[in-house]
């Protein structure tokens, strides 16, 4: 397996990695900083030895990147991997404003949310049930107040299940969670909601940001 890099320092944008395996445009280093995609997360992308990775997949060996093209490379070669920051940063701040939105719902509710995901530049959870209008916009509201407030985001690796993951925002519930996040919340900047919709039953509530009133510090 190799080393996590992105689950210890989620800001590190360079770092140099030696190659284990190679398969064609696949190759497995020692470490990486690209956290690959899943059904809820984009995954990272950027450059290694300045050829672009279209992608990373998870596998029982650890994390394959794939480039857009086969280059020459040898088991043992030292390589530098660079990180597409802004898409890295725009996926925390939308993971992170997931979580944070799931605390009011919960807290202030009893509305919990069963499923969440990044898509382009929205993000959206999803509740069994339908869920009130004026539920929707206050908890919008309240965490748009805990973003201007600043909570702390602190992601753990749980004391008895191995590989199992938390996240809890402020002093809200800890949710189990694989992504990375921004440290804080004044980093997510102000969220708007896209759309509310119903699918077979669940309510959708989508967000995004609202790009005039940023405020991230």
């Amino acid at each position: 397996m190799n080393e996590l890099v992105y689950y210890q320092d989620q800001y590190q944008k360079e770092l140099e990695s030696k190659v284990l395996k190679i398969e064609e445009k696949r190759i497995l280093l020692d470490k990486t900083i690209f956290i690959p995609a899943s059904n809820t997360e984009p995954g990272d992308v950027g450059k290694i030895n300045k050829v672009k990775i279209v992608g990373s997949k998870k596998e029982e060996d650890g994390v394959w990147h794939i480039l857009e093209r086969q280059i020459p490379l040898n088991v043992g070669d030292i390589v530098k991997l660079e990180l597409d920051w802004n898409k890295r940063l725009l996926a925390m701040r939308l993971h992170s404003a997931l979580h944070l939105l799931a605390g009011p719902f919960d807290k202030n509710f009893n509305q919990r949310a069963v499923a969440g995901a990044i898509r382009g530049k929205t993000a959206h959870l999803v509740f069994k049930e339908k869920v009130a209008d004026e539920i929707i916009d206050q908890a919008i509201e309240q965490a748009n107040q805990d973003i201007e407030n600043g909570l702390a985001i602190k992601s753990y690796w749980d004391e008895k299940r191995e590989g199992f993951r938390w996240t809890q925002v402020g002093d809200y519930p800890a949710i189990p969670d694989g992504g990375l996040h921004i440290k804080n919340t004044t980093e997510i900047g102000k969220i708007v909601l896209a759309s509310k919709d119903l699918d077979q039953g669940r309510q959708k509530v989508e967000v995004t940001f609202d790009m005039e009133n940023p405020f991230v510090k």
